[in-house]
């Protein structure tokens, strides 16, 4: 197996002097070229190494999708300094513990956003800061805060950029010369929908995986990648920037998702690279006023992170004009990307999700207990190694150990089977399947049949408890504004098409879903709704 040799910054210096003029990040009125993203991430690095930063400390960026985010990111990167991304809808207590378990030595927090003051969190979660240090967080040495409005005991952010001219060009040239591609780069703290989030790990081998998902997109310098993903989650900072950082393209960012300004970015930016998961494209397609707008720039993207209706599909080929779209699987841990789909792959298997291996790293089907390969069509866990895989969790030795052995596998807690061609289908996770009277219940295989049904746009299925069988499906299903579906209606289509003991015993209807910080559906909080709900149930 090859390794990756390029890091972070030396990526940014070839695309810089091949692509001087390009632009590179467009937010709102701004436009920075890939020239100036250089010059201007030196100055950052030079900054850091003023104020005390080097080599594997930890620079943390509660921050929203402005470029500072992305400039501070390659900066920190260019001296071998570890950035923490922190999501932006934490309150004091969660980004607390995210900022004392990473170890964090700088903080950088934006003006109010959102009617979030996050100067006045950031004194709720360290009351005893005086401007060099707390007991809450003792590792922390920093804070720094976007715009001009002035805190005490935190720095104003051009006052920490005009520090760069305390280091000399050839102090950053040394701090540069002692980053290796092995280094950590980032360190992403999954959603902790259980118990507190683990610090994915994840060295500068990122940019090889995002090397292989640039070429197989096809994107290049003339491309545009929306930029609405959250840079807090790995689907943002790699699968959206790195392939722009790459490429020689751009990045066009959205503060958030909303569906008008998206769709205003993609007619103004002339976006021709969307991905999403499939909210964002119905969203899109159902936007009332989409007909008024130009979206014939759009290309390429890939969708994943739900199962994929019929109508995205088809909607984003007639409706938004995209060539292709391809379904793609992968987590935290892996980068953002363990398959994709081809963009020549038939509907069908775009539906069903399905998608390949895209380089040098392997994916198995194991049985979940023994870990045992199994062979084609057997369901079973989903095991990855490679370079694409985390180095481990931070400062959590038995959490790796539970998921990643000693011959570099990754157990995902995912449930697929392989087929001849090497396609892989998710069909759920190990936590969710649950049993019916000796049963085993995959609530993907109920799902997908629920999905087919008219009128349905997103169906979840959980356990409900059951006196006789132990537990029962029950689906819980958002329908289309204009359905009227019944319960019975949808449960009588299940009979026809499921195992008695898969089909659901009862159907929620919703309007909403609970959602865990990095935009799931969060199912742990569904599986305690339809117990408080249904009850027991006496089947």
């Amino acid at each position: 197996m090859t390794r990756g040799t390029e890091l972070l910054h030396e990526q940014l210096s070839a695309t810089a002097a091949r692509y001087p003029d390009n632009p590179a990040i467009m937010h709102r009125d701004r436009r920075l070229t890939w020239s100036e993203v250089d010059s201007r991430t030196d100055e950052i690095a030079r900054a850091l190494l003023a104020v005390g930063i080097s080599k594997g400390n930890h620079v943390a960026l509660w921050l929203p999708n402005h470029p500072e985010w992305l400039l501070l990111w390659i900066g920190a990167a260019k001296i071998g300094a570890v950035v923490i991304p922190i999501n932006t809808r934490y309150k004091a207590g969660e980004a607390e513990y995210v900022l004392r378990q990473s170890d964090t030595s700088i903080l950088f927090i934006p003006e109010p956003f959102l009617g979030i003051d996050y100067a006045a969190r950031f004194a709720e979660i360290c009351p005893s800061w005086d401007g060099t240090g707390s007991a809450e967080l003792p590792m922390l040495r920093r804070v720094v805060q976007m715009g001009d409005n002035r805190t005490a005991g935190i720095s104003i952010y051009e006052e920490f950029f005009d520090r760069a001219r305390e280091t000399s060009a050839q102090e950053l040239a040394h701090a540069k010369s002692l980053v290796t591609v092995d280094d950590t780069l980032i360190i992403v703290f999954t959603s902790g929908t259980t118990g507190h989030p683990k610090g994915v790990v994840h060295t500068h081998q990122a940019l090889r995986m995002m090397k292989a998902v640039t070429a197989w997109l096809g994107v290049g310098s003339e491309d545009r990648v929306l930029g609405h993903l959250p840079l807090f989650h790995v689907s943002g900072v790699f699968s959206s920037f790195l392939p722009a950082l790459i490429s020689g393209g751009a990045i066009a960012q959205l503060d958030q998702w909303d569906t008008t300004k998206a769709l205003q970015v993609i007619e103004s930016r002339k976006v021709s690279v969307l991905s999403g998961i499939p909210t964002h494209f119905y969203d899109l397609l159902h936007h009332p006023e989409l007909a008024d707008y130009d979206t014939s720039s759009l290309r390429t993207g890939w969708i994943g992170g739900a199962r994929i209706p019929a109508e995205i599909v088809s909607g984003a080929r007639d409706k938004l004009g995209m060539v292709s779209l391809m379904p793609v699987y992968g987590l935290t841990e892996t980068t953002s990307t363990t398959t994709l789909g081809r963009p020549t792959d038939p509907v069908e298997s775009i539906l069903a999700g399905k998608g390949v291996v895209i380089d040098d790293y392997e994916i198995a089907i194991v049985d979940p207990v023994t870990r045992r390969p199994l062979g084609v069509g057997e369901d079973g866990e989903i095991a990855v190694r490679g370079y694409t895989v985390m180095r481990e969790y931070y400062k959590n030795p038995q959490a790796t150990q539970a998921v990643k052995d000693d011959d570099g596998w990754f157990y995902t807690g995912d449930i697929g089977r392989l087929d001849d061609a090497g396609y892989l289908s998710v069909t759920g996770r190990l936590s969710d399947k649950f049993i019916v009277g000796g049963n085993n219940v995959h609530p993907a295989d109920v799902e997908n049949v629920l999905a087919q049904y008219p009128g349905v746009n997103v169906v979840q299925v959980v356990a409900g408890p059951n006196t006789r069988l132990g537990e029962v499906p029950v689906a819980i299903v958002e329908l289309e504004a204009s359905d009227s579906a019944t319960a019975e209606e949808i449960i009588e289509f299940c009979r026809g098409r499921l195992a008695s003991f898969k089909v659901p015993v009862d159907v929620i209807f919703v309007d909403a879903w609970p959602m865990t910080p990095t935009g799931k559906i969060a199912r742990s909080i569904l599986k305690d709704s339809v117990r408080s709900i249904v009850g027991t149930t006496e089947a």
